[in-house]
């Protein structure tokens, strides 16, 4: 090898070094900060969209929850009814553990059934959910008999 041969080589070797060790400092794998502040402000607006969406998507699943609850309570009382001569129990408590299971005599609010039997008119009981807001007689009672919320939503 001659001089010249041996300088170029050693030069191409420091030059390989000192690439290598500038990319070492500069160009490291992994997330620059904007990356990651890109994905968490991303993250933060999925969040923030769901927060608003979640709220209305319970009371929504509530409220098809107790009207399938109150369905499910009118095959039971019809059962007792038809079982007893026509005659309606007096309470809901009556229908357990023949009829129904304990704790069905509640809506998705956690709130007692109201409950009346109403023999001689058109049904033989009434049955309502008091709704969200726990008062009977307010827009958001659920009745059996019609299965309607007036609630605006």
């Amino acid at each position: 090898m001659t001089p010249t041969a041996t300088t170029a080589h050693l030069d191409a070797q420091i030059q390989t070094q000192i690439r290598r060790r500038s990319l070492g400092r500069h160009a490291r794998p992994g997330f620059s900060m904007i990356e990651l502040v890109a994905v968490l402000v991303i993250l933060g607006l999925l969040m923030a969209g769901a927060a608003v969406a979640i709220p209305g998507q319970i009371k929504r699943a509530k409220i098809r929850v107790t009207k399938t609850s109150m369905t499910t309570l009118k095959v039971s009382l019809n059962n007792y009814i038809t079982q007893n001569n026509g005659t309606a129990p007096a309470t809901l408590a009556e229908l357990i553990p023949d009829y129904i299971e304990k704790g069905s005599e509640v809506d998705s609010w956690k709130n007692a059934y109201y409950y009346a039997a109403t023999p001689g008119t058109d049904h033989s009981f009434n049955l309502v959910s008091k709704g969200p807001d726990g008062q009977i007689s307010t827009a958001d009672d659920i009745n059996i008999w019609t299965l309607d919320v007036t609630t605006s939503d």
